[in-house]
């Protein structure tokens, strides 16, 4: 009899032990598991910065997990978000004022609204709003460059290309002080809508005395114009930069990241506050959420390799990964999110 009861309690032990197990394993199917997939990244044009940074962080994601193939295609900031929303990519590079427009159909970036854009998350390089100025023009700050216009003072200024996502920031500060481009020529300054490498010319060669650049720093063209000239990086004022937040989505001043430290660029003595944009990792919003979870999982465990691929992924910072988003976070990114306890 007492062979019988063990016997018996063995038996129930095993038959609990297994249930146990069992249940464990359809808990992690049903969290983990997944089909393969082959997804398509959009990024910037063919060797350039982008393309580059998406192809190291695509075989970073395979290698640690197989069932996930990425190919990386060309794109450009103001495609992106398009072509992400309309599910012709499933991920893509995003600059955030210009994700947000995307996603609320704002102009003058977007006629319609693009709302199956979705986010992993940011801060994937920072963009840098520069208001260079030659040093004969006398003046340190944006404020005081907009009072010369105001005040119907001529000034030459190299300003981003017409159709770019540059020129609306641009815009956008002049309209904070109640001003536009045409109200440069309208006091008889000139504006020349230019591409960076004409841009450097033109300040060298003193066509300009003024250049508005939206770069990650230290941009080389903005280098190469104070080594040609002695240079003056204008200020921001804290309300400009509020401003643009508000308007475009650009980087919050809480952030500490709105800035042009003194020294980045030759005779540059101090720190110039400046509007700065954020590049984010988009994704449709019909890529399924266990594939997102794991993508954002296999960054936050591997984010020394993260940033060894890219100086510019530094910026991201897991922990802070969701609040710098400027569209809604992809339900597997906020998952990831919460379960490590990164997002309340």
């Amino acid at each position: 009899m007492v062979k019988f009861i063990n016997k018996l309690f063995l038996a129930l032990l095993i038959l609990i032990i297994m249930a146990f197990s069992s249940a464990s394993v359809v808990a992690d199917n049903t969290s983990m598991e997944f089909d393969p997939v082959t997804l398509t990244w959009v990024a910037g044009g063919v060797g350039g910065g982008w393309y580059t940074q998406a192809g190291g962080l695509a075989q970073l994601i395979n290698e640690n997990e197989p069932k996930i193939t990425i190919k990386v295609v060309p794109g450009g900031g103001l495609v992106n978000p398009v072509r992400v929303a309309t599910g012709k990519d499933d991920l893509g590079w995003g600059i955030t004022f210009v994700d947000r427009s995307a996603f609320e159909g704002k102009t003058p970036l977007y006629e319609e609204e693009y709302p199956d854009v979705r986010s992993i998350g940011a801060i994937f390089g920072i963009y840098n709003i520069h208001f260079v100025a030659a040093e004969n023009q006398d003046i340190e700050t944006i404020d005081e460059l907009m009072q010369k216009v105001k005040d119907g003072q001529a000034v030459k200024v190299a300003a981003p290309m017409k159709g770019t996502s540059d020129l609306p920031i641009i815009e956008t500060i002049f309209g904070f002080y109640g001003l536009s481009l045409g109200d440069v020529e309208e006091a008889g300054g000139k504006v020349f809508h230019a591409v960076y490498a004409d841009m450097i010319s033109l300040y060298k060669d003193r066509h300009v005395d003024l250049v508005f650049t939206h770069l990650s720093i230290p941009a080389a063209a903005v280098t190469e114009m104070a080594v040609g000239r002695n240079t003056t990086i204008l200020a921001a004022s804290d309300e400009l930069i509020d401003y643009c937040h508000q308007e475009l989505g650009t980087v919050a001043r809480e952030s500490g990241l709105c800035i042009i430290p003194a020294g980045t660029y030759k005779g540059q003595e101090k720190d110039a506050p400046a509007v700065v944009t954020a590049g984010e990792l988009l994704v449709n919003k019909d890529v399924p959420e266990e594939v997102v979870y794991n993508i954002l999982k296999i960054f936050d465990e591997n984010i020394e390799q993260v940033y060894q691929i890219d100086k510019t992924n530094r910026h991201f910072v897991p922990e802070d990964g969701w609040k710098n988003v400027a569209v809604p976070l992809h339900p597997g990114a906020e998952k990831y999110y919460q379960e490590t306890g990164y997002m309340d």
